[in-house]
């Protein structure tokens, strides 16, 4: 989708695609009203599996798994092979070989170990009733204050005509004139109904062109400088970057400002909780070995740390 905002696309984007499917993606055989995505044997990874992907992830990253169509379908390959590696050794029993089941033994202790711990540390350390009050969070505000400053925010939309890559200077030239014509008419006419039936970005085009109300940072840098020159209401003349031409209009503006209360109030909420919680935490852990309990060789430690140096 093609239209002012601009993300930095996490390039790991595979590890959400791991976290998302996981094991349970794959199975011995697709529902059978259900073709598989993707089938190696009688391995397979089901449509449903890929649309609880694709709808659990953030509108960013779902768009770069659709112009990366052949970094999916490496990823599906990759997930069939571990799969049939895994059946591999399990019908050789790999399991249980003895150094094999001592790393799996220790692996389940370790993990047991941290869920009863964590899980009675959390009962120990619950915070009190009630925190934090309203008298916390005002006194956090106060002192957070040098760091709530807001930018300036646009609420902007846009009339999107799309060039084709690598086209020749005569096509971009052509798709140029019509974006002048539709900036035009726009001046004049209803530029939310221009914009629903001439904008090629569907998004934007449901909604009579309107993209949100954003700041600078996260727009499109070719368009930074028109967004900030325009008055409220005033349609620009086509700005070109690297997909298309776009025409804008300023619909309203909010200058920089401090973020009131309100708006950061769970935020700061959530950040008392979070330093509250670690003082009990520290004061819990300080208790069960207090520093005066506590011996330490320094002779012995020398001596381990010389071994594994």
């Amino acid at each position: 989708m093609k239209v002012l905002t601009h993300n930095r696309m996490r390039s790991a984007w595979s590890l959400a695609l791991a976290a998302v499917l996981g094991s349970s993606a794959v199975h011995a055989a697709p529902p059978a009203a259900q073709a598989a995505v993707a089938k190696l044997g009688a391995i397979t990874i089901a449509p449903t599996e890929v649309e609880r992907l694709l709808q659990a992830m953030p509108d960013a990253e779902r768009a770069q798994v659709h112009s990366n169509r052949t970094g999916l379908e490496n990823w599906l390959r990759q997930r069939l092979a571990s799969e049939a590696l895994l059946r591999e050794a399990q019908q050789k029993k790999w399991a249980e070989r003895p150094e094999v089941k001592a790393r799996i033994d220790a692996a389940v202790k370790d993990i047991t170990a941290r869920i009863v711990s964590g899980s009675y540390l959390e009962s120990v350390t619950q915070l009190p009733a009630g925190f934090p009050s309203d008298a916390d969070v005002s006194a956090a505000y106060e002192r957070a204050k040098p760091n709530l400053n807001m930018p300036a925010t646009y609420r902007v939309a846009q009339i999107y005509l799309p060039t084709t890559p690598g086209a020749d200077a005569a096509a971009i030239a052509a798709v140029r004139a019509d974006a002048v014509k539709l900036a035009a008419q726009a001046r004049q006419g209803d530029f939310a109904a221009l914009a629903k039936t001439q904008s090629q970005d569907a998004r934007s085009a449901a909604q009579g062109g309107e993209v949100g109300n954003l700041p600078l940072a996260q727009m499109l840098p070719e368009i930074r400088d028109t967004v900030a020159a325009l008055q409220p209401n005033q349609v620009s003349e086509p700005v070109q970057s690297s997909s298309g031409f776009h025409v804008i209009k300023l619909l309203s503006s909010q200058a920089a400002r401090l973020a009131t209360l309100e708006e950061v109030k769970p935020r700061l909420q959530e950040a008392l909780r979070e330093q509250k919680q670690q003082e009990l935490v520290s004061a819990y852990m300080g208790k069960l070995a207090p520093a005066t309990n506590v011996s330490i060789d320094s002779a012995a430690l020398d001596a381990v740390l010389k071994k594994v140096n």
